[in-house]
């Protein structure tokens, strides 16, 4: 499964790191573990040896874990391979999945703990804010899922609607500073600290997070799918 690797493509990451040090150089990378599915190693097992053994191709998974490690990483388009465009969707099918399910509703709950020290307006403006901007989060993927993922999967890559990958992240990134916005300005002061510090960490964790969702779509997805056209 393992290709030919270029180093200056993958920056500071390499196919010999150990998974420790992977992890080290920046632990948000756990998450792409979870949403793969790929089971933790231990011990001296190295990032090539750990993708040949789950079946990934290692310069993907490097670019994916650059792009989670650096906020300004952008892989090198010309080192691509459209042969990578499946496991790409496979991980972005895996983060939608993730975010529905996971962090999604756990920001949700740790909100609605911090709701019960705001007055009744307070209280169902932000669970009205919260729960359109997860009901426009979770729509947005479905229409990835429905309008672009399924079209490539079933080679009808000429009809895919790549537009649907520009615009509404930007948007996602406005509401979620919006809603960081409301808790500070809504909240009432004896309001618990510690809560709500929580609350914001979470949300402003999955503003960060979806960006980085976003920067895999725009700079991995979007060249291969449009370099597959070209070879169509």
């Amino acid at each position: 499964m393992n290709k030919s690797i270029n180093r200056a493509y993958l920056a500071p990451l390499s196919p010999e790191m150990k998974i420790f040090e992977l992890v080290e150089s920046a632990p948000s990378i756990l998450s792409i573990f979870s949403r793969l599915d790929i089971r933790l190693p231990f011990g001296d097992i190295s990032v090539a040896e750990m993708c040949e053994r789950e079946g990934y191709t290692t310069e993907l998974f490097l670019a994916l874990c650059s792009i989670h490690a650096t906020e300004n990483f952008r892989p090198d388009t010309e080192r691509l391979s459209v042969d990578m465009l499946p496991e790409v969707i496979n991980y972005l099918r895996a983060s939608h999945r993730y975010y529905a399910e996971k962090m999604l509703p756990h920001t949700s709950a740790h909100l609605q703990e911090i709701l019960e020290h705001c007055d009744t307006l307070s209280r169902n403006m932000l669970r009205r804010f919260y729960d359109d901007y997860m009901k426009y989060i979770v729509d947005h993927f479905r229409e990835e899922e429905e309008h672009l993922f399924s079209i490539i999967d079933n080679d009808k890559t000429k009809s895919a609607d790549l537009s649907i990958l520009d615009v509404p992240h930007a948007d996602i990134d406005d509401r979620s500073n919006d809603i960081a916005s409301l808790i500070f300005k809504s909240l009432p002061e004896d309001a618990p600290t510690k809560l709500r510090i929580v609350t914001l960490e979470h949300i402003y964790a999955l503003r960060d997070d979806l960006r980085r969702h976003n920067n895999v779509e725009r700079y991995i997805l979007k060249p291969l799918v449009d370099r597959y056209l070209q070879n169509r």
